[in-house]
């Protein structure tokens, strides 16, 4: 699975804690941890979008292991 632009409205209920999810990939996992309190503490559109560009990348650099793939299937379908 590819993954989604950054300006698919999933990334931000993700990053945000609309919507939960149980992740597969550990350094994903850890990092929305560290996200969604960041963005608890201080919800501006930047630090928002600032979490989403961090948790793409991260997905988008490891696209080609199968738990990210997973995780993404999991998140966007």
């Amino acid at each position: 699975m590819d993954v989604p632009s950054k300006s698919n409205k999933g990334w931000q209920d993700i990053v945000t804690g609309k919507k939960t999810y149980t992740l597969k990939f550990l350094a994903a996992k850890i990092l929305l941890g560290r996200l969604t309190r960041s963005i608890k503490d201080n919800p501006s559109p930047d630090n928002v979008s600032s979490g989403v560009e961090q948790l793409h990348n991260l997905l988008a650099q490891n696209a080609h292991v199968p738990s990210v793939q997973e995780d993404l299937k999991t998140i966007f379908g």
